[in-house]
């Protein structure tokens, strides 16, 4: 019984975690029947439990820390990757309490209960830091679509130069769309909508991209000698290109 006692010990003791040493606790109550040894364990859980306040105000620490500015993954877009940094600090408490709250005998201690409270606080400011975000993305939605309604072209009011008039906001938003579906967040119809045109998008982009570097280039080939007798011609290639800068949109 000595030597039992002595193995559970190490094995808590090489315990890299509170959920490796949760797992571990339910393997041997599951096992042991004595009563010595199941009260060993209880006393387990408890420093286990404790852990897991100091694991709790880490969190704590850290979301204060770094909430204005939290470390991004490397290539997530922004609003993906705010959510996923709160998403990782709410896994590391939301697992082991899930496996806490079948033990109402322990959360009910008084000592347990500023714990419990310190999580609640924490789990919530996460929930609505998500929600921020995600809010805040759904606007930026609605401003993406009504960039959507633009003319295809612009004229630059200071050396009439033709440019693609399109937001490439649309783009970001669309990269967005990508990663919060797969995160399993919910996406507005609009997004959907701008998902679906991204290759058209890109597609117009460049193919009016190359039409307006050819334009540029063959205007701007133009000898004075040679201006009049290719006015015709000229005028008739900005009539094709007029629609482009009042009437036709993404």
């Amino acid at each position: 019984e000595t030597s039992l006692q002595t193995f559970i010990n190490q094995c808590f003791d090489s315990s890299t975690s509170i959920e490796a040493s949760l797992n571990l606790l339910w393997k041997f109550q599951a096992i042991l029947k004595r009563d010595n040894l199941r009260n060993g364990l209880e006393s387990k859980l408890t420093v286990i439990f404790l852990t897991y306040g100091r694991e709790l105000e880490e969190v704590v620490k850290l979301y204060e820390k770094q909430k204005q500015s939290p470390p991004l993954v490397r290539n997530l877009p922004p609003v993906a990757g705010n959510i996923t940094w709160s998403r990782h600090l709410l896994q590391r408490i939301e697992e082991p309490m899930r496996k806490f709250e079948k033990m109402q005998t322990l959360l009910q201690q008084r000592e347990s209960r500023r714990t419990v409270r310190v999580y609640n606080r924490v789990a919530r400011a996460l929930f609505e830091f998500e929600s921020v975000w995600h809010q805040n993305w759904l606007q930026s939605v609605e401003s993406a679509k009504a960039g959507l309604q633009a003319t295809l072209m612009i004229k630059h009011p200071d050396n009439n130069k033709l440019y693609v008039n399109f937001d490439k906001d649309v783009f970001q938003l669309i990269r967005e769309t990508k990663f919060l579906n797969r995160m399993g967040i919910e996406i507005s119809e609009n997004a959907k909508m701008a998902l679906l045109q991204e290759e058209k998008f890109k597609l117009y982009y460049d193919e009016l991209a190359h039409l307006l570097r050819e334009y540029s280039r063959v205007s701007s080939g133009v000898k004075p000698i040679t201006k009049n007798l290719l006015k015709p011609h000229i005028e008739n290639l900005e009539f094709q290109l007029r629609p482009g800068m009042v009437s036709l949109t993404w």
